[in-house]
């Protein structure tokens, strides 16, 4: 039992960084790589163009899920300071709520979408993998961005029972 904890622990505090490091310096080194074929060497690939892209955006993907577990992800928050604590709460589980339902919806519509790559075997232009790989981190980040709400929402209501005031992200701005 204490294995499978630690097991949970790792891949909640560094699955996604872990991810966004692999992703990212993949991203720099690649685009770096092609400015310098194209303008030192008149050359560039399109292997490059394509895999940065994909893994831009699975980047973009990931990225949103520790937006959502940071709680610094977009939401209307003019009501929360309008209203008492246990409202303010209230208000966030609708919020949250909706949220899921909103990832849970994405996820039904692209999983069709994955489907068909599979289905008909399609490959991305120049690399020529699967493009059911890029298509699929669609639902992880979706997945994702569910599993950390619920998270959240588990946090929001143990603060709750105990009387501590909502918990929100740092503000960017």
């Amino acid at each position: 039992m204490k294995f499978l904890r630690k097991c949970y622990e790792i891949l909640d505090e560094r699955l996604e960084n872990w991810m966004i490091t692999v992703f990212y310096s993949y991203f720099i080194v690649i685009i770096v790589l092609e400015v310098a074929l194209r303008y030192g060497f008149n050359k560039s690939t399109i292997i490059g163009e394509e895999t940065a892209r994909h893994a831009f955006i699975w980047l973009s993907w990931v990225a949103a899920s520790i937006a959502v577990k940071k709680r610094i992800h977009i939401k209307i928050a003019y009501l929360e300071h309008k209203v008492s604590r246990n409202k303010q709460y209230y208000l966030n589980f609708l919020y949250n709520g909706l949220f899921i339902l909103f990832c849970a919806i994405s996820i039904f519509y692209v999983i069709p979408i994955m489907r068909d790559q599979v289905e008909y075997e399609t490959l991305s232009r120049a690399a020529q993998y699967p493009m059911w790989i890029p298509y699929l981190s669609v639902p992880f980040g979706y997945g994702m961005m569910i599993f950390r709400t619920v998270q959240n929402i588990i946090v929001d209501i143990n603060d709750m029972k105990a009387g501590k005031p909502i918990q929100t992200g740092d503000a960017l701005f």
